[in-house]
């Protein structure tokens, strides 16, 4: 018998080399459409075809269907699909199935979450940010523009001309710039490295060893948003003004710290609508400006945009003040007058004229689906940098303009097109080659791929757990400001004896909070043995599958206050969250984050490398806590159901792998099985679990 040890064994060795839910049901876009969208996808296989030809290289062929279904429910939704539905799939006699599918999963809540995990890695969005400020509002406003199917172009402009605070409700754009906060350089450098695919970083500090770019010209692009400020100045604010006198007059000096610890809630944001102006370094050393000199703000790409900044006059306070550090701290304060200058090179940055913006990220959805960018690296792109694929590149960027940078209208092509139902191949000996597009790339599910496809083994129906874009974190956030924007002098000041008594006096402080606590978990205790009846009749709804009674009582759970059995709150399934939905990045020591889950401090520092310790936290963490000794476990509960030993290795199989199990393997695990049912299916699963095919995307 294959025993548990010796697939520990083999799950190191491989590190060392190297809920029933259906299909979601959707609108079937028009006839019309769809060949529309077949015959774009038909101009890129041309392309491709045609480059592959003259290379010499012949394409991969075509993937099973399974193994194809399995591939676009990874890529799409970001998990594997269930055994239910790949049964479906395999059901459906239409000669269209795999359109259907794609359609479906396009228009389903699993395509929002699975997009959601690309859009924070890539704009590296955190649940928490420094300074008290909390990233939530940033998170809620990816989560609602990606339900929204919000154009791109639209997405990159509105963070780059977001205003106002942080933590407003419906204002969470302005997370991106808060991102760096009292670093615009680096969020400059951000900005172009993200969307214009160039890298920025080192003319920062001098001229560019390796580019064109000048030190002048990073700080000429950098003056775009000059004059940024990330808080509004309390002492322009007449209420707090008199907030702060209030409190100094009750309590004293912990009085004015409390106040503008709370004003902070509602000032951190983004101000400034751009002067078009920035001061070079004070050890700029170049002989084209003087240090701490001021540069216009101009544009490093075609088309070319240049502002003339209305500059503060300095010559004047230069001639009257002769205290050299009183000068430097008048000349510090000094700004030049605002004009729009972020509306423009946000403007100019989503321009369709601006041929950069959308070859990026064309290649970079190219390189989603495929594995390999048309331009690699996709975010180093020079003067005399070339796609693999010239012609299939072109094809791209005019097809992101045509779609109006409707990303998912932009996948759906990528997913229509012959080339995505060719089977995996493993990547080229030598990088960049035309070899490298002959088919999609063999490689690793994501962390997050990995969690949620674990997760579809244990949770039914999983999809439907998915939080709303606005959730109760984010909720608490946007409450909290109305409460400190809106609230009585009385509220604020009740607020601040708050705190004041947490400074002064902790544990009374400590003490207080521990009996609100208990106050509130008692009223839930209340509220949920109240709620006993309603719960059996979730319960009879859901084992009788009426989708519209669970809805209904759902909505009821909601009103009356009541966390939903099953949800975040609930024990049994709180940390059984899809991977959008647990706080960003998953908490230290999570197996999202021993899987490789970015920390979201850097552009895409997710990574798929393998580890021990990776293998370790999946054998002994996931596979025997929630999925093989879980009774309520979804694959649980499927085995238990088996009739055969026969039975029972097909559900495995066709669950983990989505495939049939080979004759010899079927033999195999039925004679075991036939020894010692339970420890043999248990054993199957930990071995299907941790094998290569498992983890990688076919």
């Amino acid at each position: 018998m294959q025993t548990r040890r010796f697939a520990c064994f083999a799950a190191a060795l491989m590190v060392a080399a190297l809920v029933t839910a259906t299909t979601p049901v959707a609108a079937k876009p028009t006839v019309s459409h769809r060949v529309k969208v077949k015959q774009a996808a038909a101009r890129l296989d041309a392309a491709l075809n045609q480059a592959l030809r003259e290379a010499g290289v012949k394409p991969a062929g075509l993937a099973d269907d399974a193994a194809w279904a399995r591939r676009t429910h990874l890529a799409i939704v970001g998990r594997i699909p269930t055994e239910a539905e790949i049964a479906q799939y395999k059901n459906n006699k239409s000669t269209d199935r795999g359109l259907d599918l794609v359609d479906a999963l396009l228009d389903s809540r699993g395509y929002d979450s699975h997009m959601f995990n690309w859009w924070a890695d890539l704009l590296r969005a955190r649940s928490r940010l420094p300074r008290r400020i909390s990233g939530e509002p940033y998170i809620h406003w990816i989560k609602d523009s990606i339900e929204n199917d919000k154009p791109y172009d639209e997405m990159v402009k509105e963070m780059l001309v977001a205003t106002g605070p942080v933590h407003q409700r419906d204002n969470g754009a302005t997370g991106y710039l808060m991102r760096d906060r009292n670093m615009p350089e680096d969020n400059m450098s951000n900005t172009i490295r993200l969307f214009l695919g160039s890298r920025l970083e080192c003319a920062q500090c001098h001229n560019h060893p390796f580019d064109k770019w000048s030190q002048r010209d990073y700080f000429e692009m950098v003056a775009f948003t000059g004059g940024l400020r990330y808080q509004k100045n309390p002492r322009q604010d007449p209420r707090v003004r008199e907030l702060v006198g209030q409190a100094q007059q009750k309590f004293g000096r912990n009085g004015v710290r409390a106040v503008r610890r709370l004003y902070q809630a509602v000032s951190d944001g983004i101000y400034g609508t751009g002067t078009g102006a920035a001061r070079l370094p004070k050890d700029y050393q170049y002989d084209d400006a003087k240090p701490l000199s001021w540069v216009h703000a101009d544009s490093l790409f075609a088309p070319s945009v240049k502002l003339s900044a209305q500059l503060p006059n300095e010559e004047r306070f230069r001639k009257r003040v002769r205290d050299p550090k009183k000068l430097k701290r008048i000349l510090s304060r000094l700004r030049p007058r605002e004009q729009d200058s972020r509306e423009t090179l946000a403007t100019w940055m989503t321009s369709v004229r601006n041929e950069r913006f959308a070859t990026v990220v064309a290649n970079r959805m190219w390189k989603r689906a495929f594995g390999r960018g048309l331009i690699e690296p996709i975010d180093d792109i020079r003067d005399d940098t070339e796609a693999v694929i010239p012609e299939l590149m072109t094809a791209l960027r005019g097809l992101m303009i045509e779609v109006d940078f409707d990303l998912k209208e932009f996948q759906r092509t990528l997913y229509y097109s012959r080339h995505w139902r060719r089977a995996a191949v493993v990547a080229a000996q030598t990088p960049g080659t035309v070899a490298d597009q002959r088919g999609p790339l063999l490689r690793r599910m994501t962390a997050e791929q990995v969690w949620d496809s674990l997760l579809t083994l244990v949770v039914n129906d999983l999809d439907s757990t998915l939080d709303p874009a606005l959730n109760n974190r984010t909720e608490e956030v946007y409450a909290r400001f109305d409460e400190l924007s809106s609230g009585s002098d009385d509220d604020i000041m009740e607020r601040t004896e708050r705190l004041v008594l947490r400074y002064t006096k902790p544990e009374q402080f400590r003490q207080e909070m521990r009996r609100e606590r208990q106050k509130r978990n008692a009223e839930m205790r209340a509220k949920r043995v109240a709620a006993r009846p309603l719960l059996r009749e979730l319960r009879i709804a859901q084992r009788d599958n009426d989708q519209e009674a669970v809805e209904r009582i759902t909505a009821e759970f909601q009103r009356r206050g009541i966390p939903l059995p099953g949800s975040r709150a609930g024990r049994a399934l709180r940390d059984l969250q899809r991977a959008s939905d647990l706080p960003s990045p998953a908490p230290g020591g999570h197996l999202l984050s021993e899987l490789g889950q970015s920390d979201r401090d850097l552009i895409e520092a997710g990574h798929t490398d393998p580890t021990v310790p990776q293998v370790l936290a999946l054998l002994n963490a996931f596979i025997e806590q929630r999925l093989l000794t879980n009774r309520n476990a979804l694959l649980t509960k499927h085995l238990g159901d088996a009739k055969t030993p026969s039975a029972a290795v097909r559900t495995a199989f066709w669950s983990v792998l989505n495939r049939a199990p080979t004759g010899e393997e079927l033999s195999t695990w039925k004679r075991d099985i036939s020894k010692a049912k339970n420890r043999a299916v248990q054993d199957l699963v930990w071995t299907l679990v941790n094998t290569h095919e498992f983890l990688f995307i076919q």
